[in-house]
């Protein structure tokens, strides 16, 4: 089940097909994050407990 929804995901952000709420943007603001950077997190990202 976890598997699928992180595939979904990384489909969903290769393909550039995503909303970004206002919420996560000042979020990342706060945190000094780029988009590219949280796009690249989750890709790279993996389940390693369920």
């Amino acid at each position: 089940m976890f598997e699928h929804f992180l595939s979904r995901m990384k489909e969903k952000i290769r393909a550039q097909n995503y909303i970004m709420t206002l919420h996560a943007e000042e979020e990342m603001n706060d945190d000094g994050l780029i988009i590219l950077k949280v796009e690249q997190a989750f890709l790279n990202a993996e389940i390693i407990e369920q």
